[in-house]
């Protein structure tokens, strides 16, 4: 091939390659996410980016287009949930999905530096960390700690009709993506900008399906 006639396909290769580095939008995103619990729900999973090539590609380094902040819980495994693969979800998980210093940290870091264009905060039916914040009494260790952080929905939810825990956990996830709106200056200003958005989710162990929040606004 003469050098004039390689021009035009090197300029393509590097357009591809430029459109590739460009992060999708949170509303493309969001979708794919909701899509992909279809596929979980129906137990019909495309399992996309679990070849060895895809293994090979990460090696040199990541580009995920989503953060779940999701609670630990075994059961509530994000990439199955949203049926996604290796190197699609930036993973940040803790009994009861709340926000310390460093899930907080770790959110930044995937919002400022890998660019994630969405945050997902992902509560679950019958949550047990929600259940003992409830139920309250003296645990060892570290767990107060953990308890402090799930109080705020304890109160709220005490004054709301229906199911305690389930209102709870809605409370709970809500009062995070709050949280994580207010984590000034990088969450925030992101956030502000258009670059980042950070939305509620509630996932049923019984069904599978993630219900979605509405829209949360810092107080």
């Amino acid at each position: 091939m003469r050098l004039m006639d390689a021009i035009p396909v090197v300029a393509a290769a590097l357009c591809l390659v430029g459109a590739r580095e460009v992060p999708p939008s949170a509303d493309t995103v969001l979708a794919e996410l909701k899509a992909g619990n279809g596929h979980h729900v129906a137990k019909k999973y495309q399992h996309p980016h679990q070849t060895a090539a895809r293994q090979r590609e990460l090696a040199s380094g990541q580009h995920p287009h989503c953060a779940v902040l999701a609670c630990a819980d075994s059961r509530v495994a994000p990439e199955i949930v949203f049926d996604q693969g290796l190197g699609d979800v930036f993973d940040v998980r803790v009994a009861g999905n709340v926000a310390g210093d460093a899930e907080t940290a770790s959110l930044e870091y995937a919002a400022e530096h890998l660019h994630v264009p969405l945050i997902v905060v992902m509560g679950h039916s019958n949550c047990g960390a929600v259940s003992a914040a409830l139920e309250g009494g003296t645990l060892p260790g570290k767990l107060p700690d953990l308890m402090a952080m799930i109080r705020p929905a304890v109160d709220q939810s005490a004054h709301e009709p229906g199911d305690r825990v389930a209102n709870t956990v809605r409370d709970n996830v809500a009062h995070v993506v709050r949280q994580l709106l207010a984590a000034r200056p990088v969450l925030t200003e992101l956030a502000e900008s258009g670059k980042l958005r950070i939305v509620g989710a509630v996932y049923s162990l019984e069904t599978g399906k993630v219900d979605w929040l509405p829209a949360v606004t810092p107080h």
